[in-house]
């Protein structure tokens, strides 16, 4: 009877803590007004509306999925090569690099890697700093462990080195090895990273808010100026976020069940 209770509580200390916030943010998104008071009052579509046709708003969200789109492109070459590397060579050294690399999100706050992005790329004759370029740079920085978790644990399900030596007893040359053997095999760790790495661009806040400038803001930085101008369509805003961020959690959910438990465990 106590243990009921007691997770009895726990849900609705969850549903406080988490849901409820969500679900106001849900209603204000469609109330016509929403101050002073707990729940809005009125009912409109306006702010959907609103949101996909002010010009600010839709340059903010292209901006978000072309950064997002290139960060997944490029660090997918980059955690292949690395986690090639790591299995091959074997050195207890290398696979330390790579753990600490996976931890560095966690070592590591945004605030701490804008500063030092900004002061690395701020010089005198030469800037970047406003650019997406330098956003794009972060970006691959922040998200890179969360590419390279889900393909170290794909690659070490492979016994990659009996692979290979297979496929060269056979006369395969590296490059066939890389795009018929390796890649494929891979699939499943390179898919939930890239949708987990594809989550986590387009909606870092921190980075994007101090190295971005007018003309290069991403989605996340227009939504938080969007509150203190309109409070239903900022919720509006916030909620087309959240959808993003189920959908791609729902993604690797799907994943997992479609290669199997062994594979739903790559994207934690």
């Amino acid at each position: 009877m106590l243990r009921r209770a007691l997770w009895l509580s726990g849900g609705i200390f969850w549903f406080v803590y988490v849901l409820a916030p969500l679900a106001l943010i849900l209603a204000g998104s469609f109330g016509e007004k929403w101050f002073g008071t707990l729940f809005p009052t009125g009912f409109t579509l306006r702010w959907y509306a609103d949101l996909f046709s002010k010009t600010m708003y839709v340059r903010a969200m292209g901006m978000s999925l072309l950064v997002a789109c290139l960060t997944v492109g490029i660090n997918a070459v980059v955690g292949i090569c690395s986690v090639y590397a790591v299995s091959v060579l074997g050195k207890k050294w290398l696979r330390r690099v790579f753990e600490f690399v996976i931890l560095l999100p966690i070592a590591i706050p945004p605030v701490v890697m804008g500063l030092g992005l900004i002061q690395g790329f701020n010089w005198p004759s030469f800037s970047l700093v406003g650019t997406w370029q330098l956003l794009l740079g972060a970006h691959l920085v922040y998200t890179l462990p969360f590419m390279l978790r889900p393909l170290m644990a794909n690659m070490d399900m492979l016994n990659w080195n009996i692979l290979e030596e297979a496929g060269t007893s056979l006369g395969a040359s590296p490059f066939f090895l890389a795009s018929r053997v390796l890649v494929p095999n891979l699939v499943p760790g390179l898919l939930s990273g890239a949708i987990m790495t594809f989550a986590m661009s387009l909606g870092e806040f921190q980075l994007a808010v101090m190295v971005t400038g007018s003309a290069s803001q991403t989605y996340p930085v227009v939504l938080y100026q969007a509150f203190y101008v309109s409070t239903g369509f900022a919720c509006a805003a916030t909620t087309l976020l959240v959808l993003f961020s189920i959908l791609s959690l729902g993604a690797v959910i799907f994943l997992g069940r479609l290669f199997g438990t062994r594979s739903a465990g790559m994207a934690v």
